[in-house]
């Protein structure tokens, strides 16, 4: 029995230590209104944590007067004279600071975005006017709606102030918006796979032509007997019909016009558009080709046809990368490497469908 309670005691002050030393949060602040403010659990100060998950995301002390210290939703909070995001003091203005119910941060001088310079500091949304600064339209998806804002002068998207009417301009899908005067491309990124990169522009780009506005999907829109879109290496593309009956979606990507297939805001008159079919990594086929980014493989056997990345396909014959012939590849040998981007067939190996020296 002594050995029993000798080692329960053990036992018991180890918790009790490691509680001690390693854990960083006690109470809530205020539970109601922030899930990630916390007092220390042995020092007097004020910690954020995310959601109170410091083992796994991490805690921060701040600096707060702990005794007048109150959050004002999950991660700002103020004590007598400071105002906190993620509990780092922010460079702002005490008496008129306010995050409102859309989710607006602004004071008598700035409108700020979370997404500053300074990581866990906030940036100023240059150009914005905190008077009339709002969303730009409420009737937007709730993803759609926090990155559009307007104020007396100016549309802002993600936190950029860019061209276009603050009165009547829309965003239509993903990739086009309108205002009375003129068609606007969107673009969030440049650039493939890895060496894709954020930009988030909105590039006016064309005058509105006349016609009834239909959004075909989240990418193409008919603007009267035109359908627009913005995948090209211009970034925007107008496909002018002498009359459009009908639009079927296939894909994000594509879209059937009257006949005309349509894929990456390219026409591709020579896919048979009862037969298509889009495969993965921007591969598809018809009943006599196969295509890769809507342009066909010659020589590929469709029977046979097999996709092995987002760059490499190979049938019987042939191995192909993109849509070439990769010269000297063996398709019954030819795998990955361990090595990045590296290719081998057991006699060469290979990066870019190229055999390497």
């Amino acid at each position: 029995m002594k050995v029993f309670l000798i080692i329960l005691a053990i036992v018991v002050l180890a918790f009790l230590g490691i509680r001690y030393f390693l854990f960083r949060i006690g109470d809530p602040v205020n539970s109601k209104v922030s899930d990630s403010y916390f007092y220390h659990y042995r020092k007097k100060m004020i910690v954020h944590s995310p959601m109170g998950n410091w083992f796994e995301l991490g805690y921060f002390e701040s600096e707060a007067d702990v005794e007048s210290f109150q959050p004002i939703n999950r991660d700002f909070g103020k004590d007598k004279q400071d105002v906190f995001w993620k509990g780092r003091k922010q460079a702002v203005d005490y008496a008129t600071f306010q995050v409102d119910a859309s989710g607006i941060i602004k004071d008598k001088n700035h409108v700020y975005t979370t997404n500053g310079k300074e990581y866990n500091f906030l940036g100023i949304i240059e150009g914005a006017d905190p008077k009339s600064y709002k969303v730009l339209d409420p009737s937007l998806p709730d993803h759609k709606r926090s990155s559009w804002f307007r104020d007396s002068n100016a549309v802002f998207y993600r936190s950029k102030k860019i061209e276009g009417d603050p009165v009547t301009f829309k965003p239509l899908n993903d990739a086009i918006a309108v205002d009375a005067n003129f068609i606007y491309s969107i673009i969030n990124e440049r650039g493939d796979g890895m060496y894709a990169h954020d930009v988030n522009e909105v590039i006016r780009k064309h005058k509105r032509m006349e016609g009834e506005i239909k959004v075909i999907n989240d990418t193409y829109v008919q603007i009267g007997n035109a359908v627009v879109s913005a995948f090209t290496k211009e970034e925007f593309t107008i496909h002018t019909f002498e009359t459009i009956k009908s639009t079927k979606v296939v894909d994000y990507f594509t879209i059937v016009v009257n006949d005309t297939l349509i894929y990456k805001g390219t026409e591709c008159p020579e896919i048979d558009v009862e037969s298509f079919e889009p495969l993965s990594y921007g591969y598809s086929k018809d009943r006599k080709n196969v295509y890769y980014e809507g342009k066909k493989i010659i020589g590929a056997v469709i029977s046979d046809f097999e996709i092995l990345s987002p760059d490499y396909a190979k049938d019987a014959k042939n191995v192909f990368y993109k849509n070439s012939v990769v010269e000297k590849a063996d398709p019954k040998t030819f795998k990955r490497t361990s090595e990045n981007g590296i290719w081998e067939d057991g006699k060469n190996k290979f990066r870019n469908g190229k055999i390497l020296n």
